[in-house]
């Protein structure tokens, strides 16, 4: 994936262990594919760190936010530089990205996250390489940063979203085992009654050939007692 000589480079994702995380991860990506900026993950203890790389130009500048939301919250985030030099590096859980400048074409920089607790955890940050004319910029209290950035409350607006969509999919599937259920249903009736009306054909059948064979009886007696007076 590239994107203003940008490209992102990730470890092969394990696969989820709950549907949710998988709904999530994929309107993650879709977001990332979008945007080449944001993106939210599920950071796992006891696991290396998870780095994003890009090769930005020269003269582009580093700036984001990250935040982490789980039971419990603890993680470290660096930045990387060339040379493996780590150029700046948090504990805090949430907060905005130091800014970085790149002042060599070709080099390659790395945001890492590392879990510093036992419990899982959802990443979400959105950090880019840009001119400074090109960043949409503010100045706050903690130093320069984007003026928007993924949130606690952007993932709780995709989450449920995505619990209204999954609510949708099982109203439709219940709607599909109903109708799938009426239809044997009627199926089972109809084979029922076609089985029955054979059976009175076949029964009709012999009551009518066992009264022609009566009728014929009768008439051949009949003629023979004329015939004997």
């Amino acid at each position: 994936l590239a994107h203003q000589g940008l490209s992102l480079q990730q470890r092969p994702p394990t696969v989820a262990r709950r549907v949710m995380a998988v709904l999530l991860r994929g309107a993650a990506v879709m977001a990332l594919v979008g945007q080449a900026a944001a993106m939210f993950f599920e950071l796992k203890p006891g696991t290396e760190e998870e780095c994003f790389k890009w090769v930005p130009e020269a003269g582009m500048r580093c700036v984001g936010s990250y935040e982490a939301d789980g039971p419990a919250e603890g993680i470290e985030v660096r930045i990387v530089g060339p040379e493996n030099r780590e150029l700046w590096k948090s504990t805090v859980s949430s907060g905005h990205i130091h800014p970085i400048d790149s002042h060599s074409q070709g080099d390659t920089y790395a945001l890492c996250f590392k879990s510093t607790i036992s419990e899982n955890q959802m990443i979400s940050f959105d950090a880019r390489w840009g001119h400074e004319h090109e960043l949409d910029l503010v100045e706050g209290t903690e130093g320069t940063h984007l003026k928007q950035f993924v949130t606690q409350n952007h993932t709780d607006q995709m989450k449920d979203s995505v619990m209204k969509l999954y609510g949708k999919v099982l109203d439709i599937t219940e709607q599909q085992e109903f109708a799938i259920t009426r239809e044997a249903v009627h199926r089972e009736t109809a084979e029922s009654t076609n089985t029955r009306v054979m059976w009175w054909t076949i029964v009709e059948a012999i009551f009518l050939v066992g009264l022609a064979v009566v009728q014929v009886y009768i008439l051949r007696s009949y003629f023979e007692v004329k015939s004997i007076i």
